[in-house]
């Protein structure tokens, strides 16, 4: 039984040194979340994008809420236009390697 523990530790410690060894990989953390608000005055698929991009480079739509959609009177005062106010989510999709990363 020594005969066969003599070579074994030596071997087992061997190979968890071979698997502890890594190479940096790309960690793509959750995306961070960017909440805005803002008025339009026409429908939109991504409504309050400009506010977003002042926070993030990329952002993507996550979810829209369309708060109110109501008239509104134009200066003439004789016709109106719509006024539409949103609550938006972005996303800002982040990319860091675990050899950055603190």
């Amino acid at each position: 039984m020594r005969y066969r523990s003599r070579f074994l530790w030596p071997a087992l410690a061997l190979l968890a040194g071979c698997a502890s060894t890594t190479a940096p990989v790309a960690v793509t953390p959750p995306a961070a979340p960017i909440s805005v608000s803002c008025t339009e005055d026409a429908l939109s698929e991504q409504p309050c994008v400009a506010m977003a991009r002042q926070k993030c480079n990329a952002p993507t739509v996550d979810t829209i809420q369309l708060i109110l959609a109501a008239p509104v009177a134009v200066s003439d005062g004789t016709r109106t236009k719509q006024r539409y106010d949103y609550r938006a989510t972005y996303n800002c999709p982040v990319s860091v390697t675990s050899a950055d990363a603190p």
